[in-house]
C-alpha cells in the first residue's frame, strides 16, 4: 500500500511540475523533440528507451509521461526514475534520471530471457505425461501442470510445469523432454525419479515430548513415499508442535535420510544456558562501552527472584513473558526487551539476554512549593524507591509551611527481604504537626504527633500479602489560645490485607488493587480505644489507544469507633481524596470518596488526566457519629478537573486543577476553582 501511495503522489508532483514547465501546452501542440537517458551504470539505453510509453517526435502529453513513469516503476532492475522537461517553442526536451537497482543489468537479462521464454510459439501440444513414476499416480500431478493438449506451446510453461513437479516434495529428480513431431506439433515428457520409501523415522534430542508424539504430529508417516517439503523444518509438525506449546527456541539442526529410506531428525529445544541482565545501551558517537556502563543499579537478587525461567531449562514464552510482567510490576523499570543469542560451546543452549531500562528512583532535592492544603512548603527530601539498588523504600523528610504544619520523618520499607519467603519489614520515626487556621476558640487547631510505626508482612504469592503494623503515638492537641485540649499516648496495631495484579506500582495500566485494614487503637492514659476500618479498591484498564491512554478508578470507605480521637477521625477533601475542595472541609468517623481518571501519556515523561471525584464524611454537630448518613451516602460533594503528570530526574510532579460542582460544608456558595501540586505517583 505504502508502495502504490509513493507511486501516486510521485505521479502527481510530475504532473504539476509539467503544468508549471509547459505552460504553452494549454493553447499549443508540444512535440517531443529530444529524450535523454541520464544516470545510467549498467543498463543499455536502448533497453530502457524500448519500454518508454512516449517516443521522440510524438506529441507531447502528461498522460504518457506519468504512463511512462510507472512502466519503469514495475521493471524489477529500475527503482525509481525522475522527470526533467524543457520546453523551446513548440518543441520540449525531457530528461529522465534513472535509479537502477543493484545488479541491474543481470536482472535485466534474466527478465528479457523471461520474457522470450513467456512467448507464445507456433507449435500446438500433443502430448504431455509424467513417466518413472512407480508408486504415485500421474492424473494427481498432471492437473498442477500449466501445459494442456491443443494449446499453443509456451516455454516457460514448460520450465515453470517442472518447477511444480519438483516442489511437490515426492521428487528426487524431474526432467522435461520436448520433442517436436512432425506435423508442427510437440509433445513434453517430464522424466522423475520418486522419493524413496520411509522405513523408519527416528527422533534425536528430544525431551520436552516422546518420539511417539513427535511422530504423530509429523505428516509423513512411516511406508509413505517421502516428501522433501513436509519435512521442511520451517514446515512440518514437529516443530509446530514445540511452538504451539511455547517453546519457540526449538528447531531441527539436521535431517538425515539413507538409501534404506531412514529418516534421522536430530532436534535442538533450546535449553537455557545463561540469563543475563543489562542495561539498555545507550552509545554516543566515539564513545567507548564498558562493562560497567552496562550494570543495573538494581542488584541482580531482585532480577532473579523475579525470573521464572531457570538456567538448564527448555526455553519456554510463558516463562519468559511471566518474568517480563513480573519485573514490571516492581515499578523499578521502564522497558524490558529480551535478546538471543547461540551458545558459543553447546549447538543446543542459547543465551537470554534481558536489556532493561530502569525508572528514576532516587531523588534529593530542596524546594519550595505550594499545596492547597498546606500553602507554601519549604523542605529537604530524599527519597528512593530501589534503595541501594535493593527495591527498597527509602524516606528522609523535613518539611515546614508558613501555615503552621510541620513533618520531620525517616523510613524504608522492604517488601522483600532477602533470602526469604516473601517476608516483608518496614520501620518509621515521626513527628508531625498540623495547624487548622477556620478552627474557632472550641475547635482543634493544633496536633502534634510523635511516633514509630513497625511492620511486619508475608507474601502468600504474586499478588497475595498480609501485613501487621504497630504504632506507637504521643499526641497532643491545642485550641487556638494555646492551651492543651487533650494529651494521650496511643497504641495501635493494624492488620491488613492486600490482593494486587497491577502490572505496574507506579504507573498501572491494568490490573486490580484491593487492600483491607482494620486499626485496633488504644488509649494508654484512658479507658477510650476505637477500631478504625477501611476499604481502599483500584482498578485500571487500557482504552482504544492501548498503551496511550488509561481509565482509572478509586473507591475508599471507612468507618472508625465512636471513641476515636478527633485527630485521629477520617478528614478529606484536596490533592489526594475530592479535589476541588480544601483538606479537612469534610472529616467525620465515616468517610467514602470515589475517583475516576482519564490517564493520556502525551510522551515517555508528560501525563495528561481529566479526572471526576465525589464523596464525603459524616458526623453529626454534637460531634457524634452520624450513621444514618453515612449509610445512606447522603450529601455527596463532586468536583472535576484537569492535571498534568511529569517523570523528572528528581521524582514524579503532578499539578492539578479542579472546580467544586457543590457548596463546600460551612460555606455560603461555590467556591471557585484549585490548583494542587505534589510530589509523587498517581494512585
Amino acid at each position: 500500500m505504502k508502495g502504490k501511495l509513493s507511486s501516486i503522489i510521485i505521479v502527481m508532483v510530475i504532473l504539476i511540475l509539467a503544468t508549471f514547465n509547459i505552460q504553452a501546452a494549454e493553447n499549443n501542440e508540444l512535440r517531443v523533440r529530444n529524450i535523454l537517458i541520464s544516470n545510467l551504470r549498467e543498463l543499455p539505453r536502448e533497453l530502457v528507451m524500448s519500454k518508454l510509453k512516449i517516443r521522440e517526435g510524438e506529441t507531447y502529453s502528461t498522460k504518457k509521461i506519468s504512463d511512462t513513469y510507472l512502466a519503469l516503476r514495475e521493471l524489477p532492475y529500475i527503482n525509481d526514475a525522475n522527470f526533467y522537461t524543457q520546453v523551446e517553442g513548440d518543441n520540449i526536451d525531457i530528461r529522465i534520471e534513472v535509479d537502477e537497482m543493484p545488479n541491474a543489468l543481470e536482472i535485466a537479462k534474466r527478465e528479457e530471457s523471461r520474457e522470450e521464454l513467456s512467448k507464445k510459439t507456433e507449435f500446438i501440444i500433443s502430448n504431455v505425461s509424467i513417466t518413472g513414476l512407480q508408486s504415485l499416480k500421474e492424473a494427481d500431478f498432471i492437473k498442477d501442470i500449466p501445459l494442456k493438449t491443443g494449446e499453443f506451446f509456451v516455454p516457460q510453461d514448460a520450465i515453470d510445469g517442472a518447477s511444480k513437479l519438483f516442489n511437490s516434495g515426492y521428487f528426487s529428480s524431474v526432467e522435461p523432454k520436448v520433442v517436436r513431431g512432425a506435423d508442427n506439433t510437440i509433445s513434453i515428457e517430464y522424466v522423475v525419479e520418486e522419493n524413496p520409501r520411509v522405513n523408519n523415522i527416528t527422533i534425536e534430542g528430544n525431551t520436552i515430548f516422546t518420539e511417539a508424539e513427535l511422530l504423530s504430529a509429523l505428516e509423513v508417516k512411516k511406508g509413505d513415499i517421502l516428501n522433501i517439503e513436509k519435512m521442511d523444518p520451517s514446515k512440518n509438525g514437529v516443530i509446530k508442535k514445540y511452538q504451539d506449546s511455547g517453546y519457540t527456541l526449538a528447531r531441527i539442526d539436521d535431517m538425515k535420510l539413507d538409501d534404506s529410506g531412514n529418516v534421522r531428525i536430530i532436534l535442538s529445544e533450546g535449553t537455557i544456558e545463561a540469563i543475563e541482565y543489562r542495561k539498555i545501551g545507550k552509545k554516543r558517537e566515539g564513545e567507548r562501552r564498558t562493562p560497567k556502563s552496562t550494570d543495573l543499579r538494581t542488584q541482580d537478587y531482585i532480577l532473579e527472584r523475579e525470573t521464572r525461567m531457570k538456567v538448564g531449562e527448555i526455553f519456554q514464552r510463558d516463562k519468559m513473558e511471566q518474568t517480563i510482567r513480573n519485573i514490571y510490576r516492581t515499578g523499578l523499570f521502564t522497558s524490558i526487551q529480551p535478546n538471543f543469542k547461540p551458545s558459543a560451546t553447546d549447538p543446543n543452549g542459547r543465551i537470554i539476554e534481558m536489556e532493561a531500562e530502569e525508572r528514576p528512583a532516587a531523588s534529593i532535592n530542596g524546594n519550595i512549593s505550594y499545596g492547597t492544603s498546606v500553602g507554601f512548603l519549604g523542605g529537604i527530601n530524599y527519597t528512593d524507591s530501589n534503595f541501594l539498588g535493593r527495591a527498597q523504600e527509602f524516606k528522609a523528610a523535613i518539611e515546614i509551611s508558613d501555615e503552621g504544619d510541620q513533618t520531620y520523618e525517616i523510613s524504608i520499607f522492604d517488601p522483600w527481604i532477602r533470602g526469604t519467603e516473601r517476608l516483608q519489614a518496614g520501620a518509621s520515626i515521626y513527628y508531625r504537626q498540623t495547624e487548622d487556621d477556620d478552627a474557632n476558640g472550641t475547635d482543634l487547631y493544633k496536633v502534634k504527633r510523635y511516633g514509630t510505626r513497625w511492620t511486619l508482612g508475608q507474601g502468600l504469592n504474586d499478588d497475595i500479602y498480609v501485613r501487621g503494623a504497630i504504632r506507637y503515638e504521643d499526641v497532643k492537641e491545642y485550641y487556638r489560645s494555646g492551651a492543651k485540649r487533650d494529651d494521650y499516648d496511643l497504641v495501635a496495631f493494624t492488620p491488613t490485607i492486600t490482593y494486587d495484579t497491577r502490572n505496574n506500582r507506579f504507573s498501572p495500566q491494568k490490573g486490580l488493587y484491593l487492600s483491607l485494614s482494620d486499626e485496633i487503637g488504644k488509649i494508654v492514659s484512658d479507658h477510650r480505644s476505637y477500631n478504625q476500618f477501611e476499604i481502599d479498591l483500584r482498578a485500571y484498564h487500557r482504552t482504544f489507544f492501548k498503551d496511550k491512554n488509561t481509565m482509572a478508578y478509586r473507591a475508599v470507605w471507612g468507618t472508625t469507633g465512636s471513641e476515636t480521637p478527633e485527630a485521629l477521625r477520617f478528614k478529606m477533601g484536596g490533592a489526594d481524596s475530592i479535589r476541588g475542595y480544601d483538606y479537612g472541609d469534610f472529616e467525620g468517623y465515616n468517610e467514602f470518596y470515589f475517583n475516576v481518571e482519564n490517564r493520556t501519556q502525551v510522551t515517555n515523561s508528560i501525563q495528561v488526566v481529566a479526572f471526576f471525584d465525589i464523596g464525603n464524611a459524616w458526623q453529626t454537630n454534637d460531634k457524634k457519629p452520624d450513621r444514618d448518613g453515612a449509610d445512606k451516602f447522603k450529601d455527596l460533594k463532586s468536583g472535576a478537573g484537569i492535571g498534568v503528570r511529569i517523570l523528572t530526574p528528581v521524582g514524579p510532579l503532578k499539578f492539578d486543577y479542579a472546580w467544586p460542582l457543590d457548596i463546600a460544608p460551612g460555606d455560603s456558595k461555590k467556591d471557585n476553582g484549585k490548583f494542587y501540586f505534589n510530589f509523587g505517583p498517581s494512585w
